[in-house]
Order: structure tokens, then C-alpha cells, then sequence
């Protein structure tokens, strides 16, 4: 049953609070699933607007580059992607205020609202209240691109006075379609809809504005991993050191620029969860099971299986259910781990049957 389907035979997507609710249904295995794509099971995350920013800041510093052009490409692909296979309605005509669904999809995800300014030879789009202005930039330029079945360039600016304009001019270029990405780690895609998590992680969802809502009065958002994954591959051609923060990460994956973005990525959540002044208290491993559920399920990041202990020293073997990646996962367990213990921590993943596996222990080796 599709999103609409679901929504006409309940309440009516006039109420903004139930489509997001009925669009984001919460997996047991710890996942976010969005019931907006009928075609092939698409996985979001929900980030505040702030969080997400200050982690993408935070790789770019890693990185040492300039990566907005990467991630508004990768939500322009991205969108194009999920357009043409998630079995919703794509936009037509260059009306935009006529694309409903799309302007729905907008107002679930909390991206903000759009409308056009101008379409005499330059296009020119302005969206308020965005969420980030390169995925707006990038989404907003392939509803327009499948829309008038053209090709476009774009370049985005933004002010206080004007909000985030986009500027689009025909591009001649023929690009083939996006395919689907493939997952690194283990996963499955079959689980069951955890209708009390759903509730719970909803609990204090409010709509502010047209494509705003906010949960504790902190502006969310969605965001879909296959995004994420094609930012990912958008970023390793040009990555060839880690420039600052954290380089002693280790991951099961061969290809080196790989692994320095995935170690990047984990560093610069670690350091944005801990500095948000997280309590956490660690008396067994089993209480990760219920840290896992707080930091990482109520946001589509995955779920804690099991977690047994390996050292006298909080060191902790943690066995993931399901991840939305390993690198965000994982850097979010470890601003935990060392919120919990008062020191430095190190982090080391591992894939097996199935599964995956993150070890949290001191970065220094502590005399017994």
C-alpha cells in the first residue's frame, strides 16, 4: 500500500502532522521507512537542520574542501533516482505551485516551501525557510529538469532579504539516469513497522510553517540515505588525506578514499553529538540496548542488538540490528561511549553474517 493509498483511506493529507506521520513508519530493526515509495524500499534518517549542518561543516573541515556542489549534486541525482522509481506522481508543466505531490514530498521531509520568480530565459526558483541550501538547490533543479524533460545548470545563492534563490539555464548535456547504490555492510530490508517507537520518537512533532516542523522545538529533517550514499561517491575523487580531527578509525573496507570519508564522516558526528552535552550512564552493556534506541532508532540510524563487554574499562562489543551507515552510526555510539566514561575513545567496525559490528574502548591503554 502506497503513501496516498494510506492517506485516503485515513486522514486526509490536509492535516500536516498525520502525512508525516504516515509517511515515516519506524522499523523494529531500527531503520525509518518511507511508505511514500512503492516501488523499492527507500531509508531516510531524521537530522535537526542544525545537527546536519554542523556535521557537514565538520567533514568539510576534515576533508579540507569545499563540498556544497558535491551534496547538491547528489541531491539532484538523488531526486531523480526516487522520482522515477518510487511509483509517485512526477512533476509536469512549469507551474511549480501546480506540483502538489512534490510539494508534499517537500513539506514531509521539512525542507522548507518553493516557489518560482521568473521563466524568461533564466529560471530563477525561490525557496523559504530551506532546510539545507544545497539539497534544496539540488532537488528543487531535478523536479524541475524532470518537469520540463531538460537538462539544466544551476547556481544557488542566498540572504536574509531574498531567502535561497536557484538559478537555472538549459544544459544540452545528455546524462544517463542515476542507478540504484549498493550497500557496503550488511543489511536487510525485511522488517516489521515498530508502531510504539513511531509514536514515541512523533511524540511532540509540530508543523511551524508550510515545510517546517519541529520536534522539542528543534527543527527536523529528512533525509534519505541513498542521498547520503551518493554524496559518498560524489566525494572520493578528490579525497586524498584526512586534513584535521581523527584518523585512527578502522573499517572493513578496502578502497582507501573510502575510508578516509567514512572516517571524516563518524569524527564529525562524534563531535557534534558530544558537544550537544549528551547525559549518558553506563552501569552493564545492556543499557546500550536503550542508548541505541534514544540516539540512534528515534532517528532511523539503526538499532542495538546486543552488546557485551571485552575489557575491565568500558571497552564494548555492540552488535547493530540494522544501520542507516556505519560511519554515522558508529561516530554517534562513540560521542556516547565517551560521554559515559569521561576520556578519549577509539572505534573499530567489522561486518559479519549479517551483521554489524562496532568496538568502543579507551583510545589509551589503561593499566589494570
Amino acid at each position: 500500500m502506497g503513501f496516498f493509498d494510506f492517506l485516503n483511506r485515513n486522514k486526509s493529507p490536509s492535516d500536516p502532522v498525520e502525512s508525516i506521520k504516515q509517511r515515516w513508519l519506524y522499523l523494529s530493526n531500527g531503520l525509518i521507512k518511507d511508505n511514500y515509495s512503492s516501488k523499492i524500499n527507500h531509508y531516510g534518517a531524521r537530522f535537526s537542520t542544525h545537527g546536519f549542518e554542523t556535521w557537514f561543516l565538520g567533514l568539510e573541515q576534515r576533508l579540507g574542501q569545499s563540498l556544497g556542489r558535491r551534496l547538491a549534486h547528489a541531491a539532484l541525482e538523488h531526486q531523480e533516482f526516487f522520482l522515477k522509481n518510487s511509483g509517485v506522481k512526477i512533476p509536469s508543466s512549469r507551474a511549480p505551485e501546480n506540483w502538489t505531490t512534490n510539494l508534499l514530498d517537500w513539506q514531509t521531509r521539512g525542507l522548507g516551501v518553493y516557489r518560482i520568480l521568473e521563466d524568461e530565459g533564466e529560471v530563477r526558483l525561490l525557496v523559504e525557510n530551506p532546510a539545507s541550501s544545497p539539497i534544496c538547490s539540488g532537488l528543487l533543479t531535478s523536479a524541475w529538469e524532470i518537469a520540463t524533460a531538460k537538462r539544466h545548470r544551476f547556481v544557488w545563492s542566498q540572504s536574509s532579504q531574498e531567502g535561497l534563490v536557484v538559478s537555472l539555464n538549459l544544459d544540452h548535456k545528455d546524462l544517463p539516469n542515476p542507478s540504484e547504490q549498493i550497500l557496503l555492510w550488511p543489511n536487510s530490508d525485511t522488517d516489521s513497522v515498530n508502531y510504539e517507537l513511531t509514536e514515541e520518537s512523533m511524540e511532540d512533532l509540530r508543523v511551524e510553517s508550510r515545510g517546517v516542523w519541529s520536534i522539542m522545538n528543534e527543527r527536523k529533517m529528512i533525509i534519505h540515505r541513498d542521498l547520503i550514499l551518493r554524496f559518498e561517491e560524489f566525494c572520493l575523487p578528490y579525497i586524498s588525506t584526512i586534513e584535521s580531527g581523527r584518523k585512527d578509525i578502522e573499517w572493513p573496507i578496502e578502497d582507501v578514499e573510502r575510508k578516509l570519508w567514512w572516517t571524516s564522516a563518524a569524527d564529525s558526528m562524534r563531535q557534534m553529538h558530544f558537544d550537544s552535552g549528551l547525559h549518558i550512564l553506563i552501569s552493564k552493556p545492556d543499557d546500550w540496548i536503550g542508548i541505541g534506541r534514544r540516539h540512534l532508532s528515534m532517528n532511523g540510524l539503526g538499532a542495538v542488538e546486543s552488546a557485551e563487554s571485552f575489557d575491565e574499562h568500558g571497552g564494548v562489543k555492540i552488535t547493530l540490528k540494522n544501520t542507516f551507515h556505519p560511519a554515522i552510526s558508529g561516530g554517534v555510539l562513540l560521542a556516547c561511549w565517551e560521554r559515559a566514561h569521561g576520556r578519549r575513545g577509539k572505534l573499530k567496525c567489522r561486518f559479519n553474517s549479517g551483521s554489524v559490528d562496532l568496538f568502543l574502548s579507551s583510545s589509551v591503554e589503561i593499566a589494570d
